[in-house]
């Protein structure tokens, strides 16, 4: 340890014989004995002893940099402080830096080259503006006597790190404090109201869940799918939380000194979740019950109550993925809200409702908070995300025995107990696709059915040949009908536009479909067009491909397929057909057909329509 080295330098040398400046007094102590950091939540303090300087600190003499060498997995879990010999605290960081590791070589100063310490990624090296300032200790403090680095890692799970140097400086002429210009609790005019325009508002949070998270970190065993979670705000405040004196087991009342239940179970604490308001130049903020936390005792810290919920899904036709009918459920709902990365340091996590990446600078209020951690208040702040990788979310989601392989959707909902206010609600949750292929090689059902219409009667045809049944939801307020025929008939009420729901059953479980079935007036929209839908899926392809047509009225029909110099290859359908949806599979390797582009004709009353397939090798 040194703690009583003294430098005396001149500052620019040519400058000193052209102009004879006043020299530049700098008085540097540190401390290079290795630290290493605790990781169970207790607090490193490292010392320096300045002496031989003058009894009060000014705008003529003060402390000016802070620099420090820290070796450590990822600083985001770091609160780093600056302590003076009165016991006053700073700070210097606050996880910061994304889930990039360490501190290199770098100072905190009034004129940093780097700007803000929360603008920066990790790895830190060179020199960057603290949280607080330093000026803060240059108004009159004695600065001798014993400084500390206080460092705290508030994660407390997996971590390791230590501080390997420590160094503070004194000298005369302390820079001024930059003009800071974002939004903070201290500067409301630099906060921005979801408008853009008005000064009054409830700078809320919108936290999201991170579909490229989970795109990119995934892994599938055999019955368990683990991922990473992420939990981006991409809000206009930050989602904090606060814990109060009101502790339960159950419904009955405990002391919140206890962290075990008699049964074992967590003792559960209730927190409020804190709303910031900004009315003009001013910020106030009001708080409302928001769930509850407990203290988890594999992890060492405090977890916010089914934060975050994932399963593994089947899609329907049901834009709202949360709606699924789920295949697996997870083991792990319960994290700590913390700022554990950034939507610039995680390039892509962080997505609007329009599907629109965001970075920081596309977030007006980007780290506005005052606090985070893992303790009993708690949070994230906007343009900052929480995350829980593979390794802290398993075993993941446990897969029922004998689930089938083939494709599924992970959904993964934010606050899926609606326990916190939002600015928006309907956008916390993603559901990402997932192929599984290490559980039962078993197929579902096809999706899809058929249909043809006769005045109010309607005929269906699953497209689900082999299901153990088939249930069928009519759209009218009839009953359900389920049975083990892929076929079915029903008759409607009356003239109107009915959604028909089927759900295709067997041994690995549902295929939801649906569509719109039409009944109209006798001799409706004659006139018009016949055929009021035609595609075909994959276009390009290689060899199966599904052409899909609905007709308004009975009709003779023609699907026809024709090469690029219009010689028809094939013959499809030619018939008579009544009023519904038809679907035709065209294997185009079983007709020996060749690369090339192809026109696929479908004709009727007196109509046609081309579309142009592409097939490839």
């Amino acid at each position: 340890m040194k703690n009583n080295v003294v430098f005396i330098f001149m500052k620019g040398l040519f400058t000193f014989f052209l102009f004879l400046p006043s020299l530049i007094f700098a008085y540097a102590f540190t401390n290079d004995t290795l630290y290493t950091i605790p990781v169970n939540g207790d607090t490193l303090s490292i010392p320096v002893n300045v002496t031989g300087l003058v009894n009060a600190t000014s705008s003529s003499f003060g402390l000016v940099t802070v620099c420090l060498d820290i070796r450590c997995t990822s600083v985001a879990d770091l609160r780093v402080m600056l302590r003076a010999p009165n016991g006053s605290l700073i700070m210097l960081a606050d996880q910061k830096g994304g889930d990039g590791g360490g501190y290199y070589g770098t100072c905190f100063e009034e004129n940093a080259a780097n700007g803000w310490i929360y603008q920066g990624i990790a790895p830190f090296t060179g020199s960057y503006y603290p949280e607080q300032s330093l000026n803060t200790f240059n108004t009159g403090l004695n600065p001798n006597g014993v400084w500390n680095l206080v460092v705290k890692d508030l994660f407390l799970f997996s971590d390791t790190g230590s501080v390997d140097y420590f160094s503070i400086t004194f000298s005369n002429n302390p820079p001024p404090d930059p003009v800071f210009t974002g939004c903070s609790y201290s500067n409301p005019a630099g906060c921005k109201c979801p408008d853009g325009v008005s000064t009054n508002c409830d700078l809320l949070p919108e936290m999201t869940a991170s579909a490229r998270d989970i795109q990119l970190n995934h892994a599938e065993t055999p019955g368990h799918l683990v991922f990473s979670n992420s939990t981006p705000n991409i809000g206009w405040g930050p989602l904090e939380i606060h814990g109060i004196d009101s502790c339960f087991c159950g419904t009955t009342p405990v002391s919140c000194l206890d962290t075990l239940c008699p049964d074992s179970t967590p003792v559960k604490r209730l927190v409020n979740q804190r709303i910031y308001h900004r009315s003009g130049n001013t910020m106030t903020y009001y708080d409302r019950a928001a769930g509850k936390v407990f203290y988890d005792h594999d992890h060492s810290h405090t977890h916010v109550e089914n934060w975050s919920s994932y399963t593994l899904r089947r899609s329907t036709p049901d834009p709202d993925a949360t709606t699924w009918p789920v295949i697996g459920s997870q083991t792990k709902t319960s994290y700590c809200l913390i700022n554990l990365g950034d939507c610039d340091s995680e390039y892509g996590y962080c997505v609007d409702s329009a599907g629109n990446i965001l970075q920081n600078k596309d977030i007006p209020n980007a780290n506005f908070g005052t606090v985070s951690g893992c303790g009993i208040n708690q949070g994230i702040y906007p343009g900052n995300l929480d995350t829980y990788d593979e390794s802290e979310n398993a075993p993941g989601i446990i897969l029922p025995a004998g689930t089938c392989d083939g494709d599924y959707y992970i959904v993964s909902i934010t606050d899926p107990d609606n326990h916190f206010l939002f600015q928006d609600h309907k956008n916390n949750w993603v559901a990402v696709p997932v192929r599984l292929s290490l559980q039962t090689p078993r197929n579902f059902e096809a999706a899809g059915f058929t249909y043809s219409v006769a005045g109010n009667d309607v005929t269906f045809l699953a497209n689900a040949a082999s299901a153990d049944s088939c249930v069928w939801m009519w759209g009218d307020g009839a009953a359900n009908n389920t049975l083990i025929t892929s076929s079915a008939t029903h008759t409607f009420p009356g003239i109107g536009s009915y959604i028909v729901w089927l759900y295709a059953w067997n041994h690995c479980g549902p295929t939801v479909s649906a569509d719109t079935v039409n009944i109209l007036p006798v001799g409706f929209n004659e006139a018009l067009e016949s055929v009021v839908s035609f595609t075909m899926q994959p276009n390009p392809a290689k060899d199966l491909v599904m052409i899909s047509y609905t007709l308004v009225n009975a009709m003779d029909v023609s699907l026809e397929i024709f090469d690029a110099v219009g010689n028809r290859v094939k013959l499809m359908v030619n018939n008579n057909q009544l009023p519904g949806k038809y679907q035709v599979l065209f294997d185009a390797k079983a007709d020996q057909l060749s690369q090339g582009i192809y026109i696929i004709r479908l004709s009727g009353a007196n109509k046609t329509f081309n579309k142009q397939l592409v097939l490839l090798e």
